[in-house]
């Protein structure tokens, strides 16, 4: 069974229209799996497979509008350690880049996390991107 959990559509211009949708399901093996879909125009341009939290501990995901374009916010961790990533995608008619990451770290006994922003040259293309790399190497 699979499952939209949630979804934006962003317009770029009268032409270009994006539709980021997040499914969530369960795997044969019973873990539970999101991925995320990018249409352009009703053309898939990317599928991004979210690691379960079978890899990553407590690993969740959400999807938000931001301008002309999305947020992903990723959070995942446990114990002494909590993470987050919010991964800043635009559109424009040729495309979806990521153009920034924005990573904190949490421990319950501190008052602040510690806090990296990360802008991203040359911006990326979505169909090129590998969260799993980025949530491993961003600050």
């Amino acid at each position: 069974m699979v499952d939209k959990e949630s979804a934006i559509i962003i317009r770029t211009d009268k032409k270009t229209y994006f539709s980021v949708q997040l499914f969530c399901r369960f795997t044969e093996e019973g873990f539970y799996n999101k991925s995320l879909f990018v249409e352009k125009n009703k053309k898939t341009i990317a599928k991004i497979k979210f690691p379960s939290s079978e890899d990553i501990k407590n690993f969740s995901v959400k999807i938000k509008k931001h301008r002309k374009g999305v947020i992903l916010e990723c959070f995942y961790g446990g114990g002494n350690n909590l993470y987050s990533r919010h991964f800043y995608f635009k559109c424009d008619k040729d495309g979806m880049y990521l153009y920034k990451i924005i990573g904190t770290h949490t421990t319950p006994n501190s008052d602040k996390p510690m806090t990296d922003k990360k802008y991203i040259q040359p911006q990326i293309d979505i169909s090129d991107f590998d969260i799993v790399n980025y949530i491993d190497n961003t600050p």
